[in-house]
């Protein structure tokens, strides 16, 4: 089995000595940690990555999705390295399902916006792809607690959550997730990719089938609609991704159901 050494990078405000504290929108600091790391391959997951936080502090979001991945790109493609920017299903404007990649990106979120023009970053570069994850759910890979943490405790303590039944998206869990980013910086595929889950799924039932397998009462789990909250930009309603050049390339890669991806180890 090949082997590979990975060198991490996380926020400024870091404590962790296993990963490298850098901030993306210190020119300095990426190409001091880039020269540094020297790496052959990027996986560029670092973003303001919340839509509300993004509608909030767009300077910082357009610093951080956009300027900080043109700065890579550029170390990158100059060197002749492999860049992976992952990007986002809410680049679309969420009016039809199974969107595919060629299917016009029409982002209506500010976050959305600031990940389609970090992609237009990348667009025809050697080496350079944008793969598009959809909603990532599982218990959290790092010691920070994920929404979907937070909401499994709170079901955990027998408190009833509501969760919209008419947005839908193709949820991946976490650790097939971060397989597909793997495979894909070891092929040499570039431009566009969606990597999804094999369903089309609201929500709720993401969220009443994740309580089912972990063996909460999804009962708990109760339904509301978009409508029932006033959010400071619309959402996208419909987000769902067509997986399919991913499939084919990669025809072993795992993209389980819910119940197979929460199973106990």
């Amino acid at each position: 089995m090949t082997t590979h050494e990975v060198a991490l990078w996380s926020g400024p405000s870091t404590r962790d000595p296993a990963m490298r504290p850098v901030d993306l929108t210190d020119s300095g600091a990426v190409e001091s940690a880039l020269a540094a790391d020297d790496p052959a391959v990027v996986i560029h997951a670092a973003a303001v990555s919340t839509a509300d936080r993004a509608f909030r502090e767009p300077r910082l979001a357009h610093a951080v999705n956009v300027v900080a991945t043109g700065r890579i790109a550029d170390w990158c493609v100059g060197r002749g390295r492999r860049l992976i920017l992952v990007s986002t299903d809410l680049v679309f404007d969420g009016r039809a399902s199974w969107r595919r990649e060629q299917d016009p990106a029409q982002p209506i979120l500010e976050y959305g916006r600031t990940k389609r023009a970090a992609e237009e970053l990348l667009d025809h570069r050697p080496g350079c792809l944008s793969a598009r994850l959809s909603l990532l759910y599982g218990p959290t890979p790092c010691k920070r607690p994920s929404f979907f943490d937070q909401a499994m405790g709170t079901l955990r303590a027998g408190i009833p959550q509501a969760f919209f039944i008419d947005e839908y998206r193709t949820p991946l869990d976490y650790a097939s997730a971060a397989a597909a980013l793997v495979a894909l910086a070891l092929s040499d595929l570039t431009g566009l990719v969606h990597v999804g889950g094999p369903e089309r799924l609201s929500r709720f039932d993401l969220m009443r089938r994740a309580a089912r397998a972990l063996g909460i009462d999804p009962k708990l789990v109760l339904a509301n609609h978009l409508r029932d909250i006033v959010f400071p930009e619309p959402r996208p309603a419909d987000v769902s991704l067509d997986s399919s050049l991913f499939v084919a390339t990669f025809p072993s890669a795992s993209r389980p159901k819910i119940e197979q991806a929460l199973e106990a180890p």
